[in-house]
């Protein structure tokens, strides 16, 4: 049981790292402009597997300029000193009802099964932006757009949203909105651009990311070409990726993305593991959901179908 608890954990993680390790060079700005939810007007924004190599590749390369200092201090810290520390952030809760973020929905298929909740509260940072300290980080990173002197001083406010996690013997499902960013337009504007200038963004996911109106209510879900198909979720579009889909994925990124300091990889579970399983995300009522379980794809869409 504990190994199967451990495949569709990591198959969630996976699903979470194929479809959003893109956002993280963008940092909140890039976040903020897929955050607007409008179920019933769904986008997608195309990320190709060369897209997710030149990020993983820009993710090693930022580790390696990190100073010196910074990096052992990192390295050395024990895994169970970072495993609490992550654990900490979790509160376990006793009934659906007691997560009141959101209207909390669970999947009716697996009502025979008390599943484990738990969920991470709403994390709320302001930050005064000191445009000198960004710009030389921008510059050292290749920005052709780096920040004007006069939003130096001004803040932003990055809210990370409540996140709920139920967790059955086979399955997981992970509930949760998008993060937001707040600030005066002509800020977040500013550093809109900025970001989007960085060289490590794929000039077509650059494109497509500055077409992006955030006044317009749109969700824009990421797609990765040439893995998983598109299914109909209580009239919402879902996105599916198989056992299959997440394995080749994986295979073309650098082995040790994810490695920790043992050189243990969380993924390894997935590649080792030669049965059913799959991964869905899909929203609705401004809800992003994220499903993972030791199943195949129609047996997971089914499940799906059934979180109402």
């Amino acid at each position: 049981m504990k190994k199967r608890n451990t495949l569709i954990t990591t198959l969630s993680v996976v699903v979470v790292v194929a479809l959003f390790v893109f956002i993280q060079p963008l940092q909140s700005v890039a976040v903020n402009a897929l955050s607007v939810f409008r179920v019933q007007d769904v986008h997608s924004i195309s990320i190709t597997v060369t897209d997710l190599q030149q990020f993983a590749q820009s993710a090693q390369n930022l580790k390696a300029m990190a100073p010196a200092n910074e990096q052992d201090a990192k390295d050395a810290e024990p895994n169970a000193e970072a495993a609490d520390k992550m654990d900490s952030m979790f509160v376990t809760l006793n009934s659906p009802q007691d997560f009141t973020a959101f209207d909390l929905k669970l999947p009716g298929a697996l009502n025979a099964e008390a599943p484990e909740l738990k969920m991470v509260d709403v994390q709320t940072q302001t930050v005064t932006l000191d445009t000198a300290d960004i710009n030389e980080t921008l510059s050292k990173l290749g920005a052709q757009t780096l920040l004007p002197d006069n939003i130096n001083g001004a803040q932003i406010t990055v809210q990370s949203p409540a996140t709920a996690i139920a967790k059955y013997s086979d399955d997981v499902l992970i509930a949760t909105q998008m993060p937001m960013l707040s600030g005066h337009d002509r800020v977040i504007s500013a550093l809109t651009d900025s970001f989007l200038s960085l060289p490590q963004i794929p000039e077509d996911l650059s494109a497509q990311l500055a077409a992006v109106d955030l006044t317009s209510g749109i969700v824009y879900v990421p797609v990765i070409e040439g893995f998983g198909q598109q299914t109909s979720i209580g009239g919402a579009t879902g996105y599916l990726y198989s056992l299959a889909d997440l394995k080749t994925l994986l295979g073309s990124l650098p082995s040790d993305l994810l490695s920790a300091n043992d050189g243990q990889s969380p993924l390894d579970e997935l590649q080792a593991y030669d049965g059913d399983g799959s991964g869905l995300i899909w929203t609705s009522g401004g809800v992003l959901y994220i499903l993972a379980g030791n199943q195949s794809a129609g047996e997971l869409t089914q499940i799906a179908r059934s979180v109402r």
